[in-house]
């Protein structure tokens, strides 16, 4: 049974890569369809923000629930129900007939998509566990550069498919991509049969703290209101503030929590990092979006042509984070990408109408360079910082967290292209952009003046059971 495994192990892999693919290739591919998509339901640009945020507020959801349906139930089953809920939500925006059902859509999608990691994740640690083999650290990179390839190319798939297929094709593509999987993942299962660990809990609701997921839905919710409809902010943030204290007095209180907030409250380096990383999507998002919509409007550049002009950025952020990932010192990595991320949000002030598209490609590419370094970095101070029995639920907020990110990022392009992406509303984004790398060197600076987690430990899997057993 071991060498079948070892034989199969890119049968096993190719589904779950394909998996991890698809939610950084819908948001990034939507990119460059939201003028055409808002132009054919005659909607302003900025409603185009009402795709991009429910699939990040799902996703945000959707990660811890998918993954403690994994671990109760099966993580293959949770697997497959993801592919069929993205299958679902690609035939309905499709067939969308007005713009309210491409937002359910995009709903189901971020719930889908949010399946792919964990279930991922657990099935990867099943099939080592069966080797009695530790998981090669080259699996969980192919994961990771899956990831980050779907972003590189998700703006330049979206323009080509937008140009000769209309807005329908960013949604069509999926169908074939989860079919595929579908049947990658069949055949796999019946090749390599995989017995399936056992669940250390009943297989019942109660170890999901429904509750919890409820209440931190409610907050998610009631902040991205406050975000996209600030009207009655004296109202609102009250709110929003009680809404949190009762969300964290009832996980304190949790023997699973939702969110471990406990974690949270002890681990100032872990907790920074996460804070860190809220701004760095943020800025992340800014770009990835706000540049495709002024380059179509402003410039009055087709789809297919910005998708072209974007990819660049792209694969200077993969080419960049794969060439700084051996790097062991982060906090040079992390100064490095500071400076360059704030360097890159200035850049944008001198875009405009007139200026030449060597500057716009010029400014995207430092863009994509910086997100390249700071993005491995700050992935390094998490490993660094997460204690050795809490990896995964470390990891596991990490991608929530960022997803708060892309949410207020989405907020803000709502706001600034209502009337359309103009230069004033671009520079403005820029203004908030330079607010988030002001936020990012705050809370860089509890990790620099950590003289006693500097590098990242070369730890061999003895001396991490020696740690974890000291805990």
């Amino acid at each position: 049974m071991k060498s079948s495994y070892k034989k199969g192990t890119a049968l096993f892999m190719a589904p779950l890569i394909l998996g991890n693919m698809l939610n950084p290739l819908n948001s990034t591919m939507l990119a460059t369809a939201i003028v055409v998509i808002c132009s054919t339901f005659k909607q302003d640009l900025g409603a185009g923000a009402l795709l991009i945020v429910p699939l990040y507020l799902t996703s945000a959801i959707g990660q811890p629930l998918m993954g403690r349906l994994a671990d109760i139930f099966s993580a293959r089953k949770i697997n497959v129900l993801g592919f069929i809920l993205i299958l679902i939500s690609a035939a309905i925006g499709v067939f969308a007939v007005n713009f309210s059902w491409l937002i359910v859509s995009r709903i189901l999608l971020g719930l889908g998509s949010s399946a792919a990691y964990p279930s991922a994740m657990t099935l990867i640690r099943q099939r080592y566990a069966a080797l009695q083999q530790e998981v090669p650290g080259m699996v969980l990179g192919v994961i990771a550069t899956a990831s980050q390839i779907s972003i590189a190319f998700g703006p330049f798939l979206g323009g080509i498919l937008t140009e000769h297929f209309g807005w329908q094709g960013i949604f069509f593509v999926n169908i074939p991509l989860v079919l595929i999987a579908l049947g990658l993942t069949a055949w796999e299962k019946k090749q390599l049969p995989l017995p399936e660990q056992e669940p250390a809990e009943a297989k019942s609701v109660k170890g999901l703290d429904l509750p919890g997921a409820g209440v931190f839905s409610i907050l998610l919710i009631g902040f991205l209101l406050t975000l996209l409809y600030p009207y009655w902010l004296y109202i609102q943030v009250p709110a929003i503030i009680v809404v949190l204290w009762f969300f964290v007095q009832m996980e304190k209180r949790h023997l699973q929590p939702f969110i471990n907030v406990r974690l949270l409250a002890m681990n100032l380096p872990l907790s920074t990092t996460f804070l860190r990383q809220i701004a760095i999507n943020f800025v992340m998002y800014l770009a990835l979006y706000g540049l495709p919509q002024w380059l179509e409007q402003s410039k009055d550049i087709n789809p297919s042509r910005v998708g072209l002009m974007m990819l660049p950025l792209s694969i200077a952020a993969m080419g960049v984070g794969l060439l700084v990932s051996r790097t062991r010192n982060h906090n040079r990595l992390q100064v490095a990408g500071t400076i360059s991320i704030t360097a890159a949000a200035a850049g944008l002030f001198l875009l405009n109408q007139h200026v030449s598209l060597l500057l716009v490609i010029g400014t995207s590419v430092l863009l994509g360079i910086s997100m390249g370094v700071i993005t491995i970095a700050n992935q390094a101070t998490l490993y660094v910082a997460a204690p050795v029995d809490q990896v995964g639920i470390s990891f596991g907020l990490y991608r929530t967290v960022g997803y708060i990110g892309a949410i207020v990022a989405g907020s803000r392009l709502k706001h600034e292209f209502h009337g359309g992406a103009t230069d004033t509303g671009l520079h403005s984004l820029a203004g908030y952009a330079l607010i988030a790398c002001g936020v990012i060197t705050i809370f860089l600076l509890p990790v620099l003046f950590n003289k006693s987690a500097s590098q990242i430990p070369a730890k061999s899997s003895q001396s991490q059971k020696t740690d974890k057993s000291r805990l």
